[in-house]
Order: structure tokens, then sequence, then C-alpha cells
């Protein structure tokens, strides 16, 4: 039998600070190339059913996958 610890109640407080922080010009150029390094990825992997449902139809007529 396993050993029971009461879990006691507690809530997590945001801490508020008026520190204000800027990122220079080159850490927001890379940062925004990243970002769309990722979306262009994003968008060449993802296909419609419609894409993928013509990719078998033309496997199948090729003969490279079973109806």
């Amino acid at each position: 039998m396993g050993i029971l610890v009461p879990m006691a109640s507690a809530q997590l407080q945001l801490i508020h600070t008026d520190h204000t922080w800027k990122l220079d010009r080159q850490t927001v150029k890379v940062g925004r190339a990243g970002i769309a390094q990722a979306r262009a990825a994003l968008a060449a992997a993802s296909k419609t059913e419609a894409d993928l449902v013509t990719e078998v139809m033309d496997q199948q007529q090729l003969g490279l996958r079973a109806a």
C-alpha cells in the first residue's frame, strides 16, 4: 500500500514587475526569418485531403499502390 500525502491547496500568484525590455534589431531580424522559415515548412508539408486522394489515385494508375 502506498503512502498518502495530503495535498496543500495553494494558488500561484503572478509576479508583477515594471521592468521593460526590448530586443535588438538583429535578434528581431533573425526571429522573423525563423518564423518565415517555419511557416514555409508547414505550408509545404500540409496537403489537403483532395491532394492526398489524387496522389493515391495517380499511384494506383501507375501500379505503385494496390487498389
